[in-house]
């Protein structure tokens, strides 16, 4: 998947979070998480990937959030791997500057997502939901 496929708008980017605390992030904002994640250092912020991730990636909640984000300010938090998405730590004082909102189910394909259009539907070229 190309990264234009998932900008919503030119320059922006629409990011996925899995929470448990889907009411307290959309009341009070993300906070930051730190850990060391498999470095020698801690590092601190929100993770965010361009797609929404399971339990099988790591990410744990039954809500999924979405955020759009000008490619520019995420990119410089981009944590690169070649894993198959786009992965990012972002300080929460940058995430909350966006609206934080939760995402839809696909009526095509059942997937969660965020904006106007599925990502996974787009990306295997199905419904347009």
């Amino acid at each position: 998947m190309k990264d234009s496929e998932m900008a919503k708008a030119e320059g922006s980017v629409i990011v996925y979070h899995r929470t448990n605390a889907a009411s307290q992030i959309l009341d009070d904002g993300f906070r930051d998480g730190s850990g060391r994640y498999l470095t020698d250092r801690v590092w601190r912020g929100v993770w965010l990937s361009d797609r929404p991730l399971d339990e099988n990636e790591g990410a744990t909640g039954n809500t999924v959030l979405f955020v759009e984000i000008p490619d520019e300010v995420v990119a410089r938090f981009e944590w690169v791997q070649d894993i198959g998405y786009r992965e990012f730590l972002l300080p929460a004082e940058i995430a909350n500057r966006y609206p934080i909102c939760m995402c839809s189910i696909c009526d095509d394909c059942g997937s969660e997502y965020g904006g106007d259009s599925c990502w996974w539907c787009r990306a295997h070229g199905l419904g347009q939901s």
